[in-house]
């Protein structure tokens, strides 16, 4: 891994550290005053956006190849966690929250979309996934990757996780693509791309430590809010999608 992933992870690892480290009342109290800090900062706006919007057209043409790299990810992070596991034995509850997770971006398992960009040559070309060294911010490109992901997987997800807790031995790589991405979604082959279509491209763009450390003790202060049943907070990228979303790529 390059020392900007080592440094990525180490930032998580702190970020948990620190979270872990405080009180349940000092937790509580830190997303209350986020959540009024984040009202103050934009009064009148309720349900203010909070993350890019997907390009449909490009999500509904990389259906195929979103597939076949979500499978890829799923296999290799099963194989990880199979491998760590006590006597190496993974079960159905921890792949299907696995399953669940891949296609997430904010979600440490579905961190491998943000490293992905989007290319296309020229009007009516073929559009491509290129990966990037580095885990990047997602905007509208990763959250176009992300539409055609659960768009895939949301349907399969179960089948998915037995398959891969009753099956892992006879299996490899390849052919849990095919079955997944062919047999059981039927997303592939790719559909063609129209002669007139051209995908708005956006620059990727590298993640930024500290705003990353940030998204990490959101992502973990929001997962205990919502467990007890408190307001969800906002510390970063509050009007992400009006920055990079579009209204003539709006779901037909």
């Amino acid at each position: 891994p390059s020392r900007r992933s080592e440094k990525l992870s180490a930032s998580r690892s702190a970020a948990q550290s620190l979270l872990m480290k405080l009180p349940r009342r000092r937790t509580t109290a830190l997303a209350a005053i986020a959540t009024t800090a984040t009202a103050q900062m934009f009064p009148g706006m309720p349900g203010f956006p909070t993350e890019a919007k997907p390009i449909y057209r490009s999500a509904k043409l990389l259906e195929c190849a979103v597939c076949k790299l979500a499978t890829e990810e799923m296999w290799r992070q099963s194989e990880e966690r199979r491998a760590a596991a006590p006597r190496q034995k993974l079960g159905e509850d921890e792949l299907q929250d696995l399953a669940g997770e891949i296609c997430d971006p904010d979600a440490d398992a579905g961190e491998w979309i943000t490293f992905l960009d989007i290319e296309q040559t020229e009007r009516g070309a073929p559009l491509k996934i290129e990966k990037r060294e580095w885990l990047g911010e997602c905007r509208r490109e990763c959250r176009t990757i992300q539409k055609a992901c659960r768009a895939v997987y949301d349907e399969i997800r179960e089948d998915l996780a037995e398959t891969l807790y009753k099956q892992a031995a006879s299996l490899t790589a390849e052919k849990l693509k095919s079955r997944v991405c062919q047999k059981w979604a039927g997303a592939c082959p790719a559909k063609p791309v129209p002669k007139t279509y051209e995908h708005p491209d956006e620059y990727w763009m590298p993640a930024d430590e500290e705003m990353y450390k940030m998204k990490k003790m959101q992502q973990m202060i929001n997962a205990q809010a919502e467990k007890y049943g408190k307001q969800p907070v906002q510390f970063v990228d509050p009007m992400q999608s009006a920055m990079f979303g579009d209204d003539e790529d709006d779901e037909l």
